[in-house]
């Protein structure tokens, strides 16, 4: 993974990580990710301690702040997926992930620029055989098997997706979904060397900036520029790739009965309630804040 950006995606990937397990995944999302940085940076016990407090202080605030945006966030989705889905919507969902990624990106930056700031040369290339360890893990799912694997693999996922939010799909459905995902560019070698890249980016920053009050504006823009110093040819099929995703779920989405799409819906809203509850939580166990 992007190990700089690792608070904010691994938040996400527990917020999303099943209907019925959200609040489980988010309640624990903190332990799974000190656990996780431990593991790429090998903390000695001080450091271990002071990662956990300002996980903790980045925990409280995306509970209190962001939360109750993706729950509103989830709401207006359902009321624009009920009557069919069009461009400009998608185009504004997609707006509004990428600012809320930035967003936690901006908040993570200064406190991950203290803890990168602490490690010792032995830490920076534990880290980086690390990265050695999980990028092999990273070519074995993605990457093997050539281009029939790949889309195979593609297509189970994209079914999977889709039958999360709508419900089961026809053998009509599903043969169109293959159709449109076959003909989706494939990323996946691209996007293990765009890995290579930026984990070597991050950790020359980290050896450039020991102790240099630039690092955190630095980081921020790494984490937040993702797509900044891509190879051209990966650019170039990441746009695409994202223009032809839109139109397959333009495609599938007209196709949808109305019991599939009250059930995504129904799904949606289940995840603005499970997000407003967490709000909740949070304000409850920091009164006054």
């Amino acid at each position: 993974m992007k190990t700089g950006r690792f608070v904010a995606l691994l938040l996400i990937a527990g917020l999303l990580s099943g209907c019925s397990a959200v609040r489980f995944a988010y309640n624990n999302a903190d332990t799974a990710l000190r656990w996780m940085a431990d593991g790429y940076l090998d903390f000695e016990p001080p450091q271990a301690d002071d990662f956990s407090a300002r996980l903790g202080n980045f925990h409280s605030w995306h509970r209190r702040r962001e939360l109750p945006r993706y729950s509103a966030l989830l709401v207006s989705a359902s009321n624009k997926l009920a009557d069919g889905l069009t461009q400009e919507e998608l185009d504004w969902a997609l707006d509004n992930v990428n600012i809320r990624l930035r967003a936690m990106a901006e908040q993570a930056a200064p406190e991950m620029a203290v803890v990168f700031g602490k490690l010792d040369p032995e830490q920076i290339e534990h880290m980086e055989k690390k990265f050695v360890e999980t990028n092999a893990d990273f070519f074995k799912e993605h990457v093997k098997g050539g281009e029939t694997e790949q889309r195979k693999r593609r297509m189970k996922r994209n079914l999977e997706l889709f039958q999360d939010v709508y419900g089961n799909l026809s053998d009509a459905q599903e043969r169109q979904l293959r159709e449109l995902s076959d003909k989706l560019p494939l990323l996946y070698e691209l996007r293990a060397h765009d890995r290579v890249r930026r984990q070597k980016e991050i950790a020359a920053l980290i050896r450039e900036n020991r102790s240099s009050a630039e690092f955190a504006p630095k980081l921020a823009h790494w984490l937040a520029n993702w797509e900044e110093g891509r190879a051209p040819e990966y650019q170039r099929l990441t746009v695409l790739h994202r223009r032809q995703y839109m139109q397959m779920l333009l495609d599938l989405d007209k196709g949808m009965t109305a019991a599939q799409r009250a059930n995504a819906v129904k799904r949606l809203r289940k995840y603005a309630e499970d997000f407003r509850v967490l709000a909740e939580e949070g304000k409850s166990a920091s009164p006054g804040s």
